[in-house]
């Protein structure tokens, strides 16, 4: 084959190469198109009823226990330590929270818990339930009896 040959078959390959990309960019902006007109993604907020003050949303005892410590910002850990419960049962006890309260983030369901009077409005914890130590301090660094490098 010659150089010529070589230069016509690539140039007739890169235009099919460029051919083919171009239907696939269409059929994926078509599917594309159609996935976002059949639902919302899994990454934006579900859609939620405007609160009002006669909703009544059916929590648990522990479901509240749980959503008002999730509004004072702890972590499941910590949830489940003050409750006296291990992380997997916090985590399932917040699944039926987020269904109820129409959320998919936890701070989603603290804000919709807020709207709806669902929890007492209150600061973050400082401390986070943990308990306060005191600092232990360094003794003082003696400087007396130090040489220098540069001193004989």
């Amino acid at each position: 084959m010659t150089d010529r040959g070589r230069v016509d078959s690539l140039e007739a390959l890169r235009r099919e190469l460029l051919e083919h990309e171009a239907r696939l960019k269409s059929l994926v902006e078509q599917l594309l198109e159609r996935e976002r007109l059949r639902e919302p993604s899994a990454s934006t907020v579900r859609q939620t009823p405007a609160a009002t003050a006669d909703d009544q949303i059916p929590l648990t005892e522990r479901e509240a226990q749980v959503l008002q410590l999730l509004v004072k910002g702890r972590t499941n850990r910590q949830i489940g330590a003050e409750l006296h419960l291990v992380g997997s049962t916090v985590r399932s006890c917040l699944r039926p929270i987020y269904k109820k309260l129409w959320v998919v983030t936890r701070t989603h369901a603290a804000i919709r818990a807020l709207e709806l009077g669902l929890v007492t409005r209150v600061g973050p914890d400082r401390d986070c339930g943990r308990e306060r130590r005191p600092r232990a301090r360094s003794p003082p660094v003696a400087t007396t009896g130090l040489v220098s490098a540069s001193q004989p």
